[in-house]
């Protein structure tokens, strides 16, 4: 990805201080920006999680900030869990209740709370210090949503990755003493006042752990490279596919979540994507490709499907309805139901839903390793992609991080047909 490139060109090689690896590579960088390359490269595919609520957070995107942090400090794989406990817990919860989006502004502050609030537990900063942290990782980084709107470019996946970054150098500044503005959050220009017209909202962060679902099991994780909503309908569309032959399609009414989708509906890029970013966050393109090829994978968006003459055509066939039954359910559940009229004049239906107890009943954990099979068996060597997987599973029994980082490092050196 162009994105990932690019950020990798502007990271200058660091030998002291702060420093962590870029995955897939020998290099070493500042710590903040380490976190910047290597959260664009989990953003770059758009397969990583998604928690949706009043808002939405991406909140793998402060995980390799967490990382960057660990590396640098030599601190062990419980500590890395548990800053991600906690990274993941602040973003989801607070967009649990603050419709931040609607009033139209970027993840970016969200990702940047959950990192600062994860690095700051990794450096063990004082009460006083993490206050400062939070304020430093917020303050400077309120993003607009215009980002999401229109063309979509390359910095719609930059958003959570420089929120990851922030969240990095706001800890480190903290711990060398630099003060921040107070009432980040309740003062006269914070954040309620600023970007929620003075609405005040309560973030319902947990007291009593022993019997709470953490955020971290309740996120949902892509299957294909599109939007988080645009999951199901992909899953409707399979199922759809195994009972027609999808060129026999005349119309087809695509019914969803009004939540998610009726703020797109009058951008004529969703009708006809020119950018991998806008397809993968169109309704009907997703639904589309899904049909026509059964699947939709990192390949197909990298090579443009969605500018295909058979996919447009498809598109072109498509209504879409957001009925108040599935408005009434979400966002706790997704829904999708796909109409089809043939031909021949017959209709056949497919719809699937999928709720928040179904996420967080699932561990991920098989999902999370037959992904990561599919997707890296295509650059690395199954060897070494066996011994990411294991290192991953043993992350809680290592006394530093070091094996698993020097597994994603030496990945530059294993790729298939190198040496």
């Amino acid at each position: 990805m162009e994105s990932v490139r690019i950020a990798r060109r502007i990271a200058q090689p660091a030998a002291g201080g702060p420093v962590a690896s870029i995955w897939g590579s020998q290099a070493k960088t500042t710590a903040d920006m380490a976190a910047f390359v290597n959260s664009a490269m989990v953003r770059c595919l758009d397969m990583s999680d998604t928690y949706v609520m009043a808002a939405v957070s991406h909140p793998a995107d402060a995980f390799p900030a967490l990382v960057a942090v660990a590396e640098a400090e030599r601190l062990d794989g419980k500590a890395l869990l548990l800053a991600t406990a906690i990274a993941y817990e602040a973003q989801c919860r607070f967009v649990e209740v603050v419709p931040y989006i609607e009033r139209g502004w970027d993840q970016t502050p969200i990702v940047a709370l959950g990192a600062v609030l994860g690095c700051s537990r990794l450096l063990a900063l004082t009460p006083e210090q993490t206050a400062h942290a939070v304020s430093l990782a917020v303050v400077p980084n309120i993003a607009l949503n215009q980002s999401r709107r229109g063309t979509l470019s390359m910095w719609k996946g930059m958003g959570g990755p420089q929120g990851a970054r922030a969240g990095v150098f706001a800890a480190y500044l903290a711990r060398h003493g630099m003060t921040a503005p107070d009432g980040v959050f309740e003062g006269k220009y914070g954040f309620w006042a600023q970007l929620m017209d003075g609405d005040v909202f309560n973030v319902p962060m947990p007291v009593d752990f022993a019997r709470h679902t953490f955020a971290v099991q309740q996120t949902m994780i892509k299957t294909f490279p599109t939007r988080f909503n645009c999951q199901v309908p992909v899953f409707a569309a399979q199922k759809l596919r195994t009972t027609i032959n999808p060129h026999e399609i005349t119309s087809l009414k695509i019914e969803s979540i009004r939540q998610a989708f009726a703020r797109w509906l009058d951008s004529p890029e969703i009708w006809r994507p020119e950018t991998r970013e806008t397809a993968d966050h169109s309704l009907p393109c997703t639904v589309a490709m899904a049909l026509l090829d059964g699947t939709i994978t990192p390949k197909m968006m990298e090579r443009g499907r969605y500018k295909d003459a058979d996919v447009l055509a498809l598109m072109g066939r498509c209504t879409i309805e957001l009925p108040d039954e599935f408005a009434a359910l979400a966002p706790r559940t997704r829904c999708c139901r796909l109409t089809a009229t043939m031909k021949n004049g017959e209709t056949r239906v497919a719809e699937y839903r999928r709720s928040l107890d179904d996420d967080a009943a699932d561990t991920g954990w098989e999902q999370a390793k037959h992904k990561f099979t599919e997707l890296a068996s295509e650059r690395l060597e199954m060897p070494t992609v066996r011994t990411v997987i294991a290192s991953v599973a043993r992350l809680h029994e290592q006394p530093r991080i070091d094996e698993l980082i020097a597994q994603l490092s030496a990945t530059e050196r294993n790729v298939k047909g190198e040496s």
